[in-house]
């Protein structure tokens, strides 16, 4: 499939989500506000927040509320003009950017540095192949400042039947398995804080004439830089 193509699938899909669907997707068992602002106060977070792939704006114009100062991305212009339209406060705050080039990652990252860096949504499922999930994801770690948190959400293998490597709904999504997560996480030097499954249905699409049953992953993950006796435990250990 052309690139055009698959980003067509992609903006179509996310401009067809009614305002109820989202809210039905909210997950009442854990609020993300709350367990930001307690990370923020016991790791000393600031207020800068950045939404790769933020869709039609809903998040970034909730992080607003909750007092963040927000810049949002995504790589269709369509949605960031959805995004400008269904939020007005966010028109000065939109980026068009695309999580896996990394021309426009560092232009975005000439904005920063941030705080906090959320790709909710499983965008990175959105990716290629595994390559170019791993590719974004570095991405994702490299636009945080030092003491970040990062808050990404997954479909996996492991949570699907017979382990698949990709999955058809509207359009095809890369699945890493726990495995590979586990790796980007520990070479990336990252501290994860809390993990959490989050399951929605959706009904059948005229794209996809069944229903698809998403189950994801969602990892709130801490950037912190090593302190000096971990630094020479890691020297020791290279020695030998």
């Amino acid at each position: 499939m052309r690139e055009a193509d698959r980003r067509r699938e992609i903006t179509t899909y996310y401009l067809g989500i009614s305002p109820d669907e989202i809210s039905s997707h909210v997950a009442a068992s854990f609020d993300l506000w709350e367990s930001l602002a307690r990370y923020r106060r016991e790791l000393a977070v600031g207020a800068r927040w950045l939404e790769l792939g933020g869709g039609m704006g809903d998040l970034a114009a909730a992080a607003l509320d909750h007092g963040y100062d927000v810049l949002m991305t995504d790589v269709q212009d369509e949605l960031l003009e959805t995004a400008a339209r269904r939020h007005p406060r966010l028109r000065a705050r939109l980026q068009r950017a695309d999580v896996f080039d990394a021309r426009a990652v560092a232009a975005v990252g000439a904005r920063g540095p941030f705080s906090i860096v959320a790709a909710l949504g499983a965008v990175l499922n959105h990716a290629r192949d595994g390559k170019q999930l791993a590719r974004g994801f570095r991405h994702l770690v490299a636009l945080g400042e030092p003491r970040s948190l990062l808050v990404v959400d997954l479909l996996v293998r492991e949570m699907f039947a017979g382990h698949p490597a990709t999955v058809w709904a509207d359009f095809l999504h890369v699945l890493p398995g726990l495995d590979q997560l586990a790796r980007l996480i520990r070479s990336s030097g990252l501290q994860l804080l809390e993990a959490y499954s989050l399951f929605h249905r959706y009904p059948p699409t005229p794209a996809y004439d069944r229903a698809f049953d998403e189950r994801m992953l969602r990892v709130v993950l801490h950037k912190s830089p090593p302190g000096p006796r971990r630094r020479a435990r890691a020297g020791t250990s290279s020695r030998a």
